[in-house]
């Protein structure tokens, strides 16, 4: 065991983190191994036990902290067209009232995407590009 660390624990720990950042930066297997000093098979045990960790990780994401994290967002886009739609009602400017219904209603299709599949679902079936589609009306340019 290396003297720079306390436990064994600490230095797999350590192994570990480096092996992701190599990872990161293309390096196979082998490489990796001669990088750390460490046999080709230590390499494919970490790998294995990140790939394990990372599926945990994923999963305890997505069963526990997206929906919450879903519902939140719903309810924050709710309060908004509310507000934006009594902007809208209250305004004694046009540009304010128009910029007001411009947000209401762009909050009503980030409400979509949130409850159907999110934008690429959306750019996928035409109803938005990455750079937001244009519709003309009359003289005006409406965003949506």
């Amino acid at each position: 065991m290396n003297s720079e660390f306390k436990t064994k624990s600490e230095e797999i720990q350590w192994r570990r983190a480096k092996i992701l950042e190599l990872k990161s930066q293309g390096l196979d297997q082998r490489q990796m191994a001669q990088v750390l000093q460490v046999s080709p098979t230590t390499i494919t045990f970490d790998l294995q036990y990140l790939r394990k960790e990372a599926r945990e990780t994923v999963r305890e994401y997505t069963t526990e902290q997206l929906p919450l994290q879903l519902r939140t967002s719903i309810v924050a886009t709710q309060n908004a067209i509310k507000e934006y739609w009594d902007i809208s009602q209250n305004a004694k400017d046009n540009k304010e009232k128009m910029q007001a219904l411009e947000s209401y209603l762009d909050c009503h299709i980030r409400l979509w995407s949130l409850l159907y599949g999110g934008e690429d679902y959306m750019v996928r079936f035409g109803m938005a590009t990455p750079q937001r589609q244009q519709h003309e009306y009359a003289d005006d340019t409406f965003i949506v």
